[in-house]
């Protein structure tokens, strides 16, 4: 986040502890309503919520000179503009369903959007698993289980506290009986329920623009 009108570098980060998603959320929310920055996003996001970017208009400032936005555009709507792409295999991609700047209006409406879509509950130096009784995971202590099969957002669901249950394989089986174009899908849980479902929900949104478009349509 910054104070910069020109946005052009972050002058600082900011990082904020919580013991639940709810307490990180709100300690989040009020940090941005006590500071006001000019500009902030979620530090190049990650696989789960994307990158995404947050810049105030004075009706003077430019615009962060990576959103390629028409300056006279940005300085006509007076408020808080929003720009999310999506992370996919470690590459910016743009986000199809809102491929361009958008106008959100409020800064009350961009601090509630960024902490319900933009905030990244990665595990911090003190974390520690519910699911986890003397080194040991127990999973009768976890909440729920996924499949994934991409090893970059895999990454970040660990970061996030989920734990690998287990490694599977799909594909076709031919006349011999064996497994052919196999591919490996890790089963993960999680032992905290509300912290599992904010990042199931943003999940899902990721697989739904990255899999509902049409036949040849590029990401």
């Amino acid at each position: 986040m910054n104070r910069d009108p020109d946005k052009g570098q972050h002058p600082f980060e900011v990082c904020v502890f919580g013991e639940t998603v709810q307490e990180l959320r709100q300690k989040v929310l009020e940090f941005l309503k006590k500071n006001r920055p000019s500009y902030f996003d979620n530090y190049f996001g990650d696989h789960v919520a994307g990158y995404q970017m947050y810049a105030y208009s004075d009706g003077k400032m430019r615009p962060p000179v990576e959103w390629r936005l028409d300056r006279e555009l940005f300085q006509e709507d007076k408020g808080w503009w929003y720009y999310p792409r999506q992370l996919v295999s470690g590459s910016l991609k743009r986000d199809d369903y809102t491929p361009f700047p958008f106008y959100l209006g409020s800064f009350e409406d961009a601090a509630l959007k960024f902490v319900t879509s933009a905030l990244i509950p990665r595990k911090g130096p003190d974390y520690q698993s519910r699911a986890m009784v003397e080194n040991q995971l127990h999973l009768p202590l976890l909440e729920t289980v996924l499949r994934e099969a991409e090893e970059y957002r895999l990454n970040d669901l660990l970061q996030r506290g989920w734990h690998i249950l287990a490694l599977e394989y799909q594909g076709e089986v031919n006349k011999t009986g064996e497994l052919m174009n196999r591919k490996a899908h890790f089963v993960l849980g999680h032992a905290d329920l509300p912290a599992a479902r904010y990042t199931l929900g943003l999940r899902d949104v990721y697989y739904y623009h990255a899999y509902s478009r049409r036949p040849g349509e590029q990401l």
